[in-house]
């Protein structure tokens, strides 16, 4: 079965990681903005890459699950 924003997504990003992106635009806590195919990717390269969050990376598993997510078309 596809993981959906809402029940496998949403709750990877603490509240601190959401306060702290909004600031920059980055809305993780927003299905419609999270949707959109360029935003997912970007979020994608941040955890992936350990640009976020800013206090450690996201385990392979969590990162795999984004992907997954993105690749199965970013389902609600």
């Amino acid at each position: 079965m596809a993981a959906s924003y809402a029940k496998d997504i949403r709750p990877l990003f603490r509240d601190g990681d959401i306060d702290c992106m909004k600031a920059g635009g980055v809305l993780l806590d927003d299905f419609a903005w999270m949707s959109v195919a360029e935003n997912a990717q970007h979020v994608l390269h941040a955890v992936s890459s350990g640009k976020m969050p800013p206090d450690a990376p996201w385990p392979k598993d969590r990162v795999a699950l984004l992907q997954q997510w993105i690749d199965a078309g970013r389902p609600a």
